[in-house]
């Protein structure tokens, strides 16, 4: 009983934790897409006009940065209301039903595998990103930073008509601290939901032989006081 109860605070505490990493990726997303006129800069790319100037050559797709908002607030909204449901089992404010772990476990996998692809596509984005940034013949950039966020993202008069995408004006903002902070807090929900599901595991197969009538340590019917 008391490897289960302490499985059962670990995995309410990860809930929690995954419900606020994956509020925070999706605010943050989400606001890094505000800075830029509601377009996703992931996997955009910039071409530098002279040292001082740059245009945007391709602009990201904005479902990349729907899908990443859209699941990140479907799974934090999943696990609160796993927390819930784990606060009110260890305040006996409701019984555990033990048949849904098998289909938890079932759905964390999914959420798991899921925010990984999620997780990969943030990092992959924004590193193409700032690669765009980095490279190129006239430009000084270097580093990829914080730094980057008070330059001029609209179309300088320097730069060439065939050398820019139309867009509306960006303000660009504080994006490379909002997206930033989108991926540590994205990898963080992978590792948190990848404890989840072990722990789970580990609970459901405690529990087989309580829940599975067929297995030899199940206990005999007979045996039971009615």
């Amino acid at each position: 009983m008391a490897v289960e109860g302490c499985l059962m605070i670990t995995e309410t505490v990860l809930y929690l934790a995954a419900f606020f990493s994956g509020l925070i990726t999706a605010i943050t997303v989400g606001i890094s897409r505000e800075s830029f006129g509601g377009d996703c800069i992931l996997f955009g790319e910039v071409a530098w006009c002279n040292q001082t100037a740059f245009a945007f050559t391709q602009l990201g797709s904005n479902g990349v940065c729907g899908f990443s908002v859209g699941l990140d607030i479907i799974v934090a909204f999943y696990a609160l209301v796993c927390c819930v449901y784990h606060v009110a089992v260890f305040f006996k404010w409701t019984k555990e039903r033990r048949w849904i772990m098998l289909p938890a476990i079932i759905i964390n996998a999914v959420c798991l595998a899921l925010l990984f692809i999620d997780s990969c596509i943030l990092s992959i984005g924004f590193n193409r990103f700032c690669g765009s940034l980095t490279s190129g013949t006239d430009t000084k950039v270097t580093v990829c930073s914080a730094d980057l966020s008070g330059q001029n993202w609209n179309r300088p008069p320097s730069c060439k008509a065939d050398q820019k995408v139309d867009h509306t004006a960006y303000s660009g903002g504080n994006w490379f601290g909002f997206l930033t902070t989108a991926q540590g807090a994205s990898w963080f929900g992978v590792l948190f939901w990848l404890v989840l599901l072990i722990s789970i595991t580990i609970r459901r197969i405690r529990d087989r032989p309580v829940l599975d009538p067929s297995s030899d340590k199940a206990p005999i019917a007979s045996n039971v006081a009615i």
